[in-house]
């Protein structure tokens, strides 16, 4: 026990942070990947969900041809994919090649964006009609629709889905051990090499690392929750001053 536990606190920084010639890494390197990737992807996300609602039907197919390809597809496949492309140069106009990193988060973001924007395109079904054509009624823009009405009202119902996507993807970006990308799980398998007198540490390494996987993503957990609380709370606050506002100024 007490070997187990002195290997674990040997190799804590490598997997947190990464080896000393190679930082970020680890842990640290797979929260930046995914947070990259994320943000990335559910930007072209919010123009896939858009893109379905569009009154061309040209664009409604190419985004929903999108979604299907990408999430029809394993990530592993995908990952593979990308990288013996864009990571090898083939693609016929692109003059670069993409490092192994650079090609995981490629992978991630179109990963992402695919989901993302089913979850967005599900959020905007979800705004009533009829408020739309109101809206349309008053004068407002599709700018100022989008902006007064469609978002607000979509993105309290899509919150969740989109956080739990989030947290999918973060856990799914530990497929990047293929390419040999320095993340937890990559930095996990490095430090256990291959020297057979390891082979006792590993039950307790890769507990180590879902343990560290998990902190993460109950913690982003909490998070969110906390702040649809206070969301919610502040919601209600404003539901409750409204009809009392709206009296006065009758009287």
């Amino acid at each position: 026990m007490f070997e187990q536990l002195r290997f674990l606190i040997e190799i804590l920084p490598e997997l947190l942070i990464g080896f000393p010639n190679n930082r970020p890494g680890g842990l640290l390197l797979t929260i930046l990947l995914s947070a990259a990737s994320l943000l990335v992807g559910t930007g072209l996300g919010a123009i896939l969900g858009a893109a379905h609602h569009s009154r061309f039907r040209v664009i409604r197919f190419a985004a929903s041809l999108w979604v299907q390809v990408i999430r029809g597809i394993p990530l592993l496949v995908q990952l593979v994919v990308v990288h013996t492309t864009l990571g090898a140069g083939r693609i016929p106009g692109i003059p670069f090649q993409t490092s192994a990193l650079q090609s995981a988060f490629v992978t991630l973001v179109l990963y992402a964006s695919a989901y993302q924007g089913d979850v967005i395109r599900a959020g905007i079904s979800s705004v009533p009609q009829s408020q739309i054509d109101d809206a349309r009624m008053l004068g407002a823009t599709s700018f100022g629709l989008v902006r007064t009405l469609l978002w607000p009202t979509s993105f309290r119902v899509m919150r969740p889905a989109l956080i739990t996507q989030a947290i999918t993807v973060f856990k799914d970006s530990s497929v990047v051990v293929v390419l040999g990308v320095a993340d937890l799980t990559t930095n996990a398998r490095i430090a256990l090499g291959g020297d057979v007198g390891n082979a006792p540490f590993w039950v307790t390494t890769y507990l180590l690392v879902g343990a560290l996987y998990f902190v993460v993503a109950w913690t982003a957990g909490r998070l969110v929750r906390r702040y649809e609380a206070l969301d919610r709370n502040n919601f209600g606050t404003v539901a409750l001053e409204l009809p009392l506002e709206s009296s006065s100024s009758t009287i």
